[in-house]
């Protein structure tokens, strides 16, 4: 059993993460679509219609963690899809094959321009299997601990504070390929 305080954080930081995470798959299909060929994992007519799925069910799970109704498929569809992620990007690592965009940046991505290096590796990895594990935490059933009004702003807090340092990792992980190419020039 958890404390229903962090229950909130994990449900509401996953929901925040995910969603962040998928808008950029919305807007920009093509991009998506292109990170997804660039992974050489997937036959080429699976491709499109993967890239429409993909953001569908990042959409709907996050969407589900919300409700206690559909918090268990929700969970479960994106613990699903961020461990499927993490291994795809695990195989793709252990083969060599990182400079490729991971597709995962959230927000970030609409920031990094065609000129920018891209390149995955084992923090990616970790990133995707961090988030599967949040996800996982929605699971978890509550202790029957009544809450109490600094309960609420505890969970807002702390929600604030770990969508926080989860953006810091997408701007770490996204800069990544640049200090490294000024670090080897």
């Amino acid at each position: 059993m958890i404390d229903p305080v962090i229950l909130m954080v994990c449900i509401a930081s996953a929901t925040i993460i995910a969603l962040a995470s998928a808008v950029p798959k919305w807007r920009e299909p093509s991009r998506f679509r292109a990170s997804l060929d660039g992974f050489a994992l997937l036959p080429s007519f699976a491709v499109t219609p993967l890239s429409f799925v993909f953001p569908l069910l990042e959409t709907a799970g996050a969407i589900g963690l919300l409700f206690a109704d559909t918090r268990m498929p929700g969970a479960i569809a994106l613990i699903a899809l961020f461990t499927l992620f993490g291994a795809a990007l695990a195989i793709n690592v252990l083969r060599g094959h990182t400079d490729i965009d991971c597709g995962c940046s959230g927000f970030i991505a609409a920031r990094a321009s065609e000129r920018t290096p891209k390149s995955i590796g084992w923090w990616h990895v970790a990133r995707a299997l961090m988030l599967a594990a949040l996800a996982a935490a929605a699971l978890v059933p509550a202790t029957g601990r009544a809450l109490v009004g600094f309960d609420y702003l505890s969970a807002g807090a702390c929600t604030l504070f770990a969508v926080a340092a989860w953006f810091t990792l997408d701007v770490l992980l996204v800069n990544l390929p640049k200090l490294d190419s000024l670090r080897n020039s």
